[in-house]
């Protein structure tokens, strides 16, 4: 009898722990969430974009099925007196719940990060136990973050797999290693004491409307297309300005958040014709030092070219030749670098992070210095030192020129 009693409180005991998974959310019950985006409403109110997964289209999947002619994502519109408010809003049109650990961009409208800063934003998302800080932040250029969200694009599934997409590739004109994301701006912004920098984004064809799947329909493929523009620069919390994409690619290189195999142009030295490379292997060394209170940007770049197409009539075939080749390259990539950091001394943002350097590499120094940082920083003297060498050519030497 005892025995029995005894298995029987076990069993009962097992029951219990059997019991399922209590607090859990099935699959079926969540919104898979892709992207976001944030707008100024009318009103100063705040609209918030949800791009997420069409969970019968995926069900269709390519063998067809009941979502194979359906779009792969949709988009959600919900509005607030704040962010906070916005997302907690969007419970009322949504028959799942909101799923952010898969969410990949953050795309917040240039007139919402000039108005109101992106403090707010930055703040609720931290806090969001879902969430992570790596996910990519873009700024949308000349547009709104919901018409970015609501565009179909030719080669990828929707638009936040798209301008993921254009981060990653090889060899592009910005060609960062990480993209910027969410932790990047926190950290530069109160880690580093550095004023943070945007990756941006635009349509293409800006007239075009491209919110229905028919589109893709279509041959012309730049209707739908969206791009990187230069980044976007902040004053602390509020963007202020947009960067050249020579100038963005200069901040890229001198702060190693370029990838290591960049593609570069240049222009012949007649002004006719452009020269195309790749830029590799590149090696940077960027120190800030004060030298009897004066402070200087000691920049040093060292490299290999390999050529990819050349419409100057230089001939490689002989060392005079490669030698122009280099000091033409040389010098533009000196001139494109020097401009670039002037401009940002002009602008008195440090966006290349000088002040977090010399607290770290001088910090006696810039103890003494730092309440005079602004006469420091518009005096900096830049040193410049560049040295790309020709690697390759390409398949043939010489142009096909009449003799």
């Amino acid at each position: 009898m005892i025995k029995m009693k005894f298995y029987s409180i076990i069993f009962l005991t097992s029951l219990l722990l059997l019991g399922g998974c209590s607090g859990r959310n099935e699959l079926n019950e969540l919104l898979i969430l892709t992207g976001m985006g944030v707008d100024v409403g009318e009103n100063n109110t705040v609209i918030v974009t949800f791009q997420a997964v069409n969970p019968k289209a995926q069900a269709g999947g390519d063998a067809g099925g009941g979502g194979a002619s359906q779009a792969q994502s949709y988009t959600f519109e919900s509005e607030g007196e704040d962010i906070i408010e916005a997302v907690f809003n969007a419970s009322d049109i949504l028959s799942r719940k909101l799923f952010f650990s898969h969410m990949s961009s953050l795309l917040i409208s240039e007139e919402f990060a000039r108005e109101r800063g992106i403090h707010e934003v930055s703040d609720f998302l931290e806090r969001h136990y879902e969430l992570r800080d790596s996910y990519l932040l873009f700024i949308i250029k000349e547009t709104t973050a919901a018409a970015i969200l609501n565009t179909f694009t030719p080669l990828d599934t929707s638009s936040t797999k798209n301008i993921e997409s254009l981060t990653k590739v090889t060899g592009g004109t910005l060609s960062l290693k990480d993209g910027t994301t969410l932790e990047n701006t926190i950290r530069w912004r109160f880690g580093d004491d550095r004023d943070p920098v945007v990756m941006g984004v635009e349509k293409v064809n800006k007239q075009e409307s491209s919110t229905n799947t028919e589109v893709l329909n279509e041959i012309e493929g730049n209707k739908s297309s969206l791009r990187l523009t230069g980044l976007a620069l902040f004053d602390k919390d509020y963007l202020v300005d947009w960067l050249s994409m020579k100038d963005s690619i200069a901040w890229a290189i001198v702060t190693k958040e370029s990838k290591d195999v960049k593609s570069y142009m240049v222009k012949c030295p007649d002004g006719q014709g452009t020269i195309g490379f790749l830029l590799k292997e590149i090696e940077v060394k960027a120190q800030p030092k004060i030298v009897d209170e004066q402070l200087n940007y000691s920049i040093e770049l060292e490299g290999h070219i390999n050529l990819q197409g050349m419409a100057c009539t230089i001939k490689l075939s002989t060392e005079q030749g490669v030698n122009e080749l280099q000091t033409i390259i040389n010098e533009e990539m000196k001139n494109t670098i020097q401009t670039a950091v002037t401009n940002a001394k002009e602008s008195q943002l440090d966006y290349y992070g000088i002040k977090n350097l010399l607290s770290k590499n001088q910090p006696n120094e810039w103890k003494q210095m730092k309440d005079d940082w602004s006469s420091l920083y518009e005096n900096m003297v830049i040193e410049m030192d560049v040295n790309f060498y020709l690697e390759s050519p390409g398949a043939r030497v010489d142009n096909n020129e009449g003799q």
